[in-house]
């Protein structure tokens, strides 16, 4: 078959600073992937993801270089020999969504509970925007060493009704989290995400609590086995296996090791969100809030509401008869 590659580097500025425990972030850099065969077009984003030593200039130049041995992987079928999991993902969804476009399939609920998260904030910045999750039933804090405490107990006062996930991103310690752990558990706290950095996982059994312990950083295609015993619930992003098709894998064998799941996603479009949908009835949770920190995202992109992700029908990758052009146009035919 004839298929054509095109890719193009993207910029999203955030509505505000993104900061966790080890960055923070106030611009997304992202690659744009558009697959052309015939007059059909499929269309993606790669989402570096720095964690594991991903960038957008290491993948925008190793697409520069491998243009038509990449073409060659995709056409038979061989995605897993492309060096970067982000850019599989992308390549995948890219190829399924140009086979939507000639199939005309995937339909999705219009409806979907989400995490919504508060990244870490000043107490005066948090203060001034609590108002807006007062009818939020799952609010995901990203927390470090400072002020933990302090913050968990202002949001559960303000919202009483919302259940609250911790997101450490590895910046907790033993002794503060088992410390502080009773208090989180009347604090309406249902999940702590990746307390410890990768390697200290274990200590998590040395913890007695009825709060899930989720693995996210220590989760990875390389080490799934390693850690599974010290967590009730996974964190599964697609950029982080390389696509559907290989997340969809790994939720079947954690469903048969009777483990939870957390849809998980990195900030970024409704080119990331949409097609992880598609999936999202497996899982136990969704974390799918990505593009509710863009200033501005793509033509026809999802919403939130109350702590839901809204689902606009027109969006692209869902084939209907939407806009087109702020895809098309960012790129030269």
């Amino acid at each position: 078959m004839f298929l054509k590659l095109q890719f193009v580097k993207k910029k999203f500025f955030l509505k505000d600073s993104f900061r966790i425990s080890r960055e923070n972030k106030k611009i997304l850099n992202l690659i744009i992937i558009k697959l052309t065969q015939n007059d059909k077009c499929g269309f993606a984003e790669c989402v570096p993801y720095k964690r594991y030593g991903e960038s957008q200039k290491k993948i925008f130049s190793y697409l520069t270089n491998n243009q038509s041995k990449i073409l060659k992987l995709i056409r038979h079928n061989k995605l897993e020999k492309i060096k970067y999991l982000s850019l599989r993902t992308a390549l995948e969804l890219a190829l399924k969504h140009l086979n939507i476009n000639k199939e005309n399939r995937y339909y999705l609920k219009k409806k979907y509970p989400t995490f919504i998260t508060i990244p870490i904030f000043s107490q005066k910045k948090i203060k001034k925007i609590i108002y807006k999750f007062k009818n939020v039933n799952f609010i995901k804090v990203k927390v470090n060493k400072k002020n933990i405490l302090k913050t968990i107990k202002f949001i559960n006062k303000n919202c009483p009704k919302s259940k609250i996930i911790i997101d450490a991103n590895e910046g907790l310690n033993f002794n503060l989290l088992k410390k502080i752990i009773k208090n989180l558990e009347r604090l309406n706290v249902i999940i702590i995400e990746q307390p410890f950095k990768y390697g200290l996982d274990y200590k998590l059994k040395y913890i007695k609590t009825k709060i899930l312990f989720c693995a996210d950083e220590s989760f990875h295609l390389n080490n799934k086995n390693k850690v599974l015993k010290y967590y009730q619930l996974i964190n599964i992003k697609l950029d982080k296996f390389g696509g559907l098709n290989k997340s969809l894998n790994i939720i079947k064998f954690l469903r048969k090791k009777n483990k939870k799941i957390l849809l998980g996603c990195m900030v970024s479009s409704s080119l990331s969100i949409v097609p992880a949908l598609t999936i999202a009835k497996y899982c136990t949770f969704l974390d799918l809030d990505g593009p509710y920190f863009l200033k501005n995202d793509f033509i026809n992109g999802v919403s939130y509401k109350n702590g839901n992700l809204i689902l606009n029908k027109n969006f692209i990758w869902l084939n209907k008869k939407g806009p087109e052009e702020s895809l098309q146009g960012l790129f030269k035919n």
